[in-house]
């Protein structure tokens, strides 16, 4: 301190007082600083404490943030790997999609092609029974009509077999007459024996006709049953095919 920076003192208790004054005055900013120091080194000691306790639980998390984060890398690096095997798996399966899409357009494409085979096997199925309907219509009608000459033949026939059986009946009855006109007992002599009367092969063959014209019908009824199973049998399998 200076000397012009003291005041001037007009006695010597007055000097003393104000020497004593700023005595005490520095011993209370020295014990105050002191105090402060104290302070200051006990909280930067315990600063130092916290931030060591800090720096080893920053420590700790820094390890075990390490080993978290070489675990996440490992499964990053996993994940990528199994993202590019998805890549792939989606890249095989697009290009199936795209196949089996090309497939569904050729199928559908087949499908309307069968469809319109369909259709025209259908119409021609319709054209085939028309044509079968009209045949057999036209060969019903043929068989009426043959039925119908078959039936004016036979009673022709008929007419003919009774014509013809009254003329057997006739030249029996004379052969008859002249046998009885000979033999009353309708009885010949030979060599001193008596003959069984005369059989006339006319009245045979008589009885043979007799059965021949229902023979001939039996059989035409047998046939047309025939034909007409023929027919139906041939529009059933037509029917199945289509």
């Amino acid at each position: 301190m200076n000397k012009g920076d003291h005041p001037n003192f007009t006695d010597k208790d007055q000097e003393i007082q104000y020497w004593k004054n700023l005595a005490e005055q520095y011993f209370l900013d020295a014990d105050r600083i002191q105090k402060e120091s104290d302070e200051f080194i006990s909280e930067s000691q315990q600063l130092e404490k916290e931030y060591e306790a800090t720096i080893d639980q920053n420590e700790k998390k820094i390890k075990e943030l390490t080993i978290a984060n070489n675990r996440l890398q490992n499964e990053v690096d996993s994940y990528r790997i199994k993202i590019e095997q998805y890549n792939k798996e989606v890249n095989s399966l697009e290009n199936e999609i795209v196949t089996y899409k090309n497939d569904k357009m050729q199928m559908t494409q087949y499908i309307r092609e069968l469809e319109q085979k369909n259709d025209d096997l259908e119409r021609s199925r319709r054209i085939i029974e028309e044509s079968i309907q009209g045949i057999e219509s036209a060969f019903n009608s043929a068989i009426e009509r043959n039925a119908i000459l078959e039936s004016e033949v036979d009673e022709k026939e008929t007419l003919k077999e009774k014509l013809q059986r009254l003329l057997d009946e006739r030249r029996e009855l004379q052969q008859e007459l002249q046998v009885k006109e000979r033999c009353p007992d309708n009885e010949r002599i030979v060599n001193g024996y008596k003959t069984p009367p005369i059989v006339d092969s006319n009245r045979l063959k008589e009885n043979e006709t007799q059965t021949t014209p229902s023979k001939r019908k039996m059989q035409r009824y047998k046939t047309f049953h025939k034909v007409t199973a023929f027919f139906r049998k041939r529009r059933f399998n037509t029917n199945t095919t289509m």
